[in-house]
Order: C-alpha cells, then structure tokens, then sequence
C-alpha cells in the first residue's frame, strides 16, 4: 500500500483530532493513521487506518473552486444505488457537509484491497491475463450502461437526454474558466464538436464520466473487476461517450506522458484491439456493432481529457492541486486538442471482424451449417416437441425421448454435425465450438440434436482423456454414437451437496474396483432414483 500512498502533502492537511471525535460514534479507534492516496488530480483522497480497520476518504480541495466541479454529495449518491443494485463499487458508509470536522465537505466508504493498475500498459502481467483484465473492463461498462436508471432511485440526478451537447457546453466553460493562455486549437476544436453532435444523442444510461483502467480494482489474482472508483463526473446520458473515453488510450500521441496513468498502447501484447473491444461491448449490451459518429465520441473524449488537464495546471497555480506534477499538465493541452482535431476531420467505425475470438476457417464453415440446420429443422419443431412434453407431462412418457428429436438426430449425424464439442472428433477449436454452443443454445433440445448436450459431453471428454481401452469400447463408442445416455449424480437428501464440498457419498478402493457408498435423489439427463 505504500506505493499507493503517501504522507498527506502540506496543502492538504487537515485537524486528524476532529475527524476522529466526529467519527467516534461510527468507527471504534482510539487512534487513527492518515495518509494520502498518490493518485488522484481532483478530490483528494485519503486512506484511513485504525488498529482493526481500513477506510477511504474523498473530499474537496480546499480553497477557491470552479464551478460545478468536486460534488462529492454526488459521488456518495450513486455510490449508495449502485452497491444496492449489486454493482461493484466500495461500499459508501457516511457523507459529512458539516466543513468544520475537516474544512471541507467529505464522505467515507470502505477500503476495497485489490490491484489498482496505473500504468495502462500493465507491465509485469502476462499477455494472456492483459487480454483478460480488458475483457473485464469492459464488460463491467457494458454492464453499468445496461442498469435500469429508473430503479436506481436517482431522480434528478442527470438531465438525460443532449448529454452530447451539454459536455461540450460543460467543458468549453470548464477550459474557459481555467485557461491560463488562449490555445486556438482547443477553440476550433470545441466549435467542431458543438456542429457535429451526433444524431442519437436521445440515448440515456447512467454514465461514469471518467471510466478508465486505472480507475478499476481488479481481484487479486483473478481478472475480475471488484470495485469502480471516481464517480465525480458520473450523470445520466450518452453511454458511447464512455465507451469512448475508455478507448482514447489507444489513440494516445506516443511520447506524450505527462499524464502518467495514460500512455499510447501501440505494440503493447495482449491489449485488445479497440475493434474487439467494441465488439465485446456491443455484444454483452445486445446492439449492433458498427457505431457511427465514433469520431466523435472519441474527439470529445480527447477535449475533455484536455479540459481536464487544464483544469488541473489552474490547481497548481491556485496552489491545491492533488497531483505532484500538476505543474506540467498545462503543457499537453493544446497537444491533446492537435490529435483531437485530426481524429475529428478523420473517419472511424466499429469492428469489421471480430479478431480476439477469431475463428479458424473450418469453424465458420460449420457454424454456417449449424445456422441453417437450425433454420430449417430445429426451431420449426419446437412447437411440435412442446406438444409432446405438454401431453405427457404426468405419465412415464415424459422421461423419453420425442420422435421428433430422434429423426433430427439422424438428420444430423448424416450432415456430418455430430459430436462438434470434442475436437478430435470434430476437428475444430474450443473456440469454434464456443460460436457453435451459442447458436444450439437458442432451443432447449438442439444440442442433443448434435449429440453435444451435457453431462454427456463432459463424461465423454473424461472417457476420451482417462478412460481405459475397456472403458471406452462399454461406454465411450456408445455415447458417442448416441446410443445410451449418462448422467450426473450429485444432489443428496441431508445436505446442500450442489456444494461439492458438501458431499457425504465416499468412494473406496477394492482390489481393482471402487465401492461408492451414499444416497442420490436426482440426476442429469431425465433419470431420477433413490440409491444406496
């Protein structure tokens, strides 16, 4: 955590005795230990340790602020409806106004111990798990932008609807009022925006405003986002921005590094690309993946960050910046509006293919096959087999098998669609067969149409993997003809053995055989039986 933290920088201090006098009634400490979080160009934020427990504190800055900006109140606000509904955020625990505990306005939340990745590039972490901290990001953003705002209960908390054009107003005014020179390309930069908003500005979702990968920690040793930080520009309205914003690191002028969170990612291993991490987005939300006006979104994502930079270097010649460097980030304003306006006058659009989950060509061709087996035998048959289970329902006839599925089973294997999950049978990837699963998984019964239904494809894998000569002439070469079934017994009648530690069944070895003692009530694939 020292690397994290530091002792509180001189023009942040602020009275530790009456933080722990006002906290006295919520937090049991006899003492308290402060220090500041390192990052952070806005409110700063504070770590706060007593004997037995750890908490986080943001407040304002102190001293003159412009206006609109360090709502702190907003902060714990959707803080408090996002970890309601479920969404991974610390915990909020108390909002203070009362500017006499410390000087300012501040809330607590609780401390999330995780990894906090600053630098964008994520060195020190393995190409495969860089791909998969991104993949998580953002599909925690799509998973923020497919919330319910109405269930939020956050009435008022967002105009909604012209989110576009209120950013652009917002930090043209932002820029205005922190400027220390006047930069021409951050005034044609802002005139571009204001006449070129896109069309479906109408959209709302909640937004983050500042969603980036260093404001994100991940699990500890999982890539897993466990808690979303800085919610301080957060508001309802055009969730593209966000996505946007998300994105800009990959369109980063190389060599501009005063911002040290951000950095170009060119070249960088494991990173996806920005194509496949639209694709990923668009698909966990459900809409089409060609984004028009992606320009600009992303234009705009670039003028903010420079309004933001300004603002920052107004806070150092105010004397209460949160950032150390604060005295630099003046200079890559007008570079960031440069790259903006290029990116402006350019063309971008969403992916054209979906490179991350590229499948080999044998896996398109077979998925095409699925698709139109599917088209014209499954789903017409669907109303025909839930007549069939409707009919039976109360009779023995409903632990067998309609005709219906057994004649699409024979259909299938003469396709040549039989057995696709096992790669040395169907020649094709874990991936490819991952597209595949997808499309079946649109009917209930289509995958044991293709013989590729559970438990019987991870008995068959076993089999396959460990199984004995004589174990796989008796069981395997049947199953995968599709002659008997297997199944899965877990579920016991005196403890919850869906957990598996749970489990009270033992197995124990005789000579050259296993004896399996316990009680089964239920089992996978339509067998039911009590068993000792």
């Amino acid at each position: 955590m020292d690397e994290l933290t530091t002792p509180v920088r001189q023009q942040h201090k602020f009275n530790v005795g009456r933080l722990q006098d006002y906290l006295s009634v919520s937090v049991n400490a006899a003492t308290l230990a402060v220090r500041q979080f390192s990052a952070g160009q806005s409110n700063p934020t504070f770590l706060i340790e007593t004997p037995s427990k750890s908490y986080v504190l943001r407040k304002k800055p102190p001293g003159e602020l412009l206006p609109g900006a360090h709502k702190v109140d907003r902060e714990y606000r959707v803080q408090r409806a996002l970890c309601s509904a479920g969404f991974p955020v610390p915990q909020p625990l108390l909002h203070c106004t009362d500017a006499d505990v410390i000087g300012t306005e501040f809330y607590m939340m609780e401390h999330v111990k995780g990894r906090i990745f600053r630098d964008l590039r994520l060195p020190g972490v393995s190409p495969v798990e860089r791909t998969a901290l991104y993949v998580a990001a953002v599909e925690v953003l799509a998973k923020l932008h497919s919330l319910d705002v109405a269930s939020l209960n956050l009435e008022g908390y967002g105009r909604g609807a012209g989110y576009c054009k209120r950013q652009v107003s917002t930090w043209t005014k932002q820029y205005t009022a922190a400027a220390h020179r006047d930069i021409p390309a951050m005034n044609e930069l802002s005139d571009w925006l204001m006449k070129n908003l896109p069309a479906n500005d109408n959209e709302v979702t909640l937004v983050h405003g500042d969603y980036r990968l260093d404001n994100l920690i991940f699990h500890p040793t999982e890539a897993r986002v466990i808690a979303v930080l800085d919610w301080e520009l957060s508001t309802t309205g055009q969730p593209l921005a966000d996505l946007a914003y998300f994105l800009m690191p990959h369109y980063w002028p190389p060599g501009l590094n005063v911002i040290s969170t951000l950095g170009s990612l060119k070249g960088i291993e494991g990173v996806p690309t920005v194509g496949d991490l639209i694709s990923i987005y668009c698909r966990c939300r459900g809409i089409p993946s060609a984004l028009p006006q992606l320009n600009f979104y992303v234009a705009l994502s670039f003028f903010k960050m420079a309004g933001i930079a300004q603002g920052v270097y107004a806070r150092h010649l105010l004397g209460n910046a949160s950032a150390p460097n604060a005295d630099q980030f003046g200079q890559c304003v007008e570079p960031l509006a440069e790259v903006a306006l290029q990116i402006a006058h350019g063309s971008l659009t969403g992916p054209t293919e979906n490179r991350l989950f590229l499948q080999t060509a044998r896996g398109q061709a077979v998925l095409q096959q699925v698709k139109d087996f599917m088209t014209q035998f499954v789903l017409p048959a669907q109303e025909e087999v839930a007549e069939y289970y409707s009919k039976h329902a109360q009779s023995s006839q409903r632990w067998h098998t309609p005709q219906t599925i057994e004649d699409l089973k024979v259909k299938a294997r003469e396709a040549g669609l039989w057995n696709l999950f096992l790669p040395a049978v169907s020649g094709l990837s874990q991936l490819d067969y991952a597209y595949i699963a997808e499309e079946t998984g649109r009917c209930l019964f289509a995958p044991e149409v293709f013989n590729c239904q559970a438990p019987d494809t991870g008995n068959m894998e076993v089999l396959h993997m460990f199984g004995s000569d004589e174990q796989k002439r008796r069981w395997l070469e049947p199953l995968l003809r599709g002659e008997i079934r297997s199944c899965f017994c877990m579920t016991e009648p005196d403890v919850a053995s869906s957990d598996a530690t749970n489990m009270e069944c033992t197995v124990q070895r005789d000579e050259d055989h296993y004896v399996i003692n316990g009680k089964k009530w239920w089992s996978s694939a339509q067998i039911s039986f009590y068993g000792k």
